[in-house]
């Protein structure tokens, strides 16, 4: 089974302060590792649409995976991602929403039901709170704008790299890093629209169980 999409996130945390200026005619510092990651969150965004591309593994076997996703940042946030993936020759399609503290997870082929379970680590917005070990990489210019790239370490240990646009702070690309006893994901979120009105629900309640 492919380690599930619920701990796959953005790296949002509390906000941070700008780094302080030296004295005249000193360039501004970067912002710190800290700060840059929590832009997203303070950035007037409403939402976000991604594709995401990178490899599982589980018991060996490794695949590729392929999908899109949307992170919802207006109250009360919420995470909804897509991906497909071929194991033994089998095509596999897992889709998660995460709202309100609970995730919910299809995977087809299956019994066409949707699993919720309660979470403290949904994916959205407040993904990685409790994160540690930030560190600033760097300025990088990437497609769509120059970026901060800073990285840190979720609450389980698995690292993730936010680039993060300086005009606006807002996302262009992440890249995280998950191991479970269930397998490892090495994954790609590329960010290509923002405030196009996407918004998330539950599933109908009829199509859900408890897992």
């Amino acid at each position: 089974m492919i380690a599930s999409p619920k701990r796959i996130a953005t790296a949002i945390v509390a906000v941070g302060v700008l780094a302080g200026c030296g004295g005249p005619g000193t360039p501004l510092a970067p912002p710190t590792a800290k700060d840059i990651l929590s832009k997203p969150n303070h950035a007037n965004l409403k939402d976000a649409h991604f594709l995401v591309t990178g490899k599982g593994s589980t018991q060996g076997t490794v695949v590729d995976l392929n999908g899109d996703g949307t992170i919802v940042y207006k109250a009360p946030g919420a995470g909804h991602l897509k991906f497909h993936t071929a194991v033994a020759g089998q095509q596999i399609t897992v889709d998660d929403i995460s709202i309100n503290g609970i995730d919910y997870t299809v995977t087809v082929p299956g019994n066409g039901k949707w699993t919720a379970r309660s979470t403290a680590s949904g994916f959205g917005p407040g993904s990685f709170a409790g994160a540690s070990e930030f560190t600033y990489v760097g300025e990088e210019s990437l497609p769509n704008g120059k970026a901060w790239h800073a990285k840190a370490k979720d609450k389980d240990g698995n690292q993730f790299d936010g680039w993060i646009r300086e005009s606006d702070g807002y996302p262009l690309k992440y890249q995280i890093t998950q191991a479970s006893d269930q397998g490892s994901n090495a994954l790609t979120l590329t960010f290509d629209k923002y405030n196009t009105g996407e918004s998330i629900s539950a599933p109908p309640a009829s199509q859900v169980v408890q897992g």
